[in-house]
């Protein structure tokens, strides 16, 4: 059947995208254009390289109006698909799939099941500790890579891997390099999703740029049933409504990266990785029928219409 055929559609897109965005942020910094850089903001040469065009430090007028420019064009993408970049191209997000799911779960089994975001490892056991010392050491070596890559957007890297042969002569080049590597594991390995919630700030502006007709991932509760629990406890139990098609397996709330559940409807934490709609659309599946939960918009759920 074709919701069979579906299960995890948007894990391999976003895995597809994930891909996409750390070459283009990889490449960009080596990228030239009539011998300047398509994007670098150097204060060591005070230039500011846009699209191959080089302007010095009495044209950086222009910097206010391009930052307006680029904080516009967020604010439009989030009225119309919601907080599509933090799920489908944050750093954050793509640093915590690698560190997570690929070196901690499927490399050295320290999680058991990658359906399963809820059940923390069992840190009293010896061979734990050893994977996770090794995953760390692992991630350290790539949070220095991906501190690297930063520096890049603010020093070329030609220079960089000249200025990095003589430390002594370069001390706060070192000092921003280990600073935002060593920040880099703090907000991944042990912020981790928290950093969705507390302290990135487009969290906090996403949910009043949001309408009814706005992209999101939305729980369907005229078919699954309507879920509320005043006290704020997760309801580890099918919806108690008459016809309800949730069957209370939970699968969207075990797999969720940031703990919520989507029934209770739009949330701070949701960042529309549509894990949970992969989730239900296999449970779904097996019984014949469509996922409840999909990427579509508040309107569209009450009036049956396409976005």
């Amino acid at each position: 059947m074709e919701q069979v055929r579906n299960v995890r559609q948007y894990l391999k897109k976003r895995y597809v995208m994930y891909f996409i965005t750390t070459i283009l942020i990889l490449t960009i910094p080596f990228i030239r254009i009539n011998g300047n850089h398509i994007f670098l903001l150097s204060f060591d040469h005070k230039q500011l390289h846009l699209l191959g065009v080089a302007f010095d430090m009495q044209e950086l007028y222009l910097m206010p109006f391009l930052l307006i420019l680029m904080f516009l064009a967020i604010f439009f993408m989030t009225t119309l698909a919601g907080r599509v970049w933090c799920g489908w191209a944050c750093p954050q997000t793509i640093f915590r799939v690698l560190y997570r799911d690929l070196l901690e779960t499927k490399i050295l089994g320290l999680r058991k099941r990658m359906e399963n975001r809820q059940l923390e490892p069992d840190m009293s056991l010896g061979s734990n500790k050893l994977k996770k010392a090794i995953s760390l050491v692992v991630f350290a070596l790539v949070a220095l890579v991906a501190a690297s890559n930063l520096m890049w957007y603010f020093v070329p890297p030609e220079d960089f891997f000249k200025y990095i042969q003589n430390p002594l002569e370069h001390k706060f080049l070192f000092i921003f390099w280990l600073g935002f590597t060593i920040a880099l594991i703090a907000i991944v390995v042990f912020i981790k999703e928290n950093f969705c919630i507390y302290m990135c700030p487009y969290s906090r502006v996403q949910s009043v740029l949001y309408d009814n007709d706005t992209i999101m991932t939305v729980y369907d509760y005229k078919r699954g049933g309507a879920v509320f629990d005043p006290k704020g406890i997760k309801l580890w139990k099918k919806p108690e409504v008459p016809n309800a098609e949730c069957t209370g397996c939970e699968a969207c709330v075990k797999i969720c990266p940031t703990h919520i559940d989507i029934r209770k409807g739009m949330q701070l934490e949701c960042i529309n990785c549509l894990e949970c709609s992969d989730a239900c659309t296999k449970v779904m599946g097996k019984l014949g029928k469509e996922t409840l939960i999909s990427w579509t918009s508040p309107q569209s759920i009450e009036d049956r219409q396409k976005v």
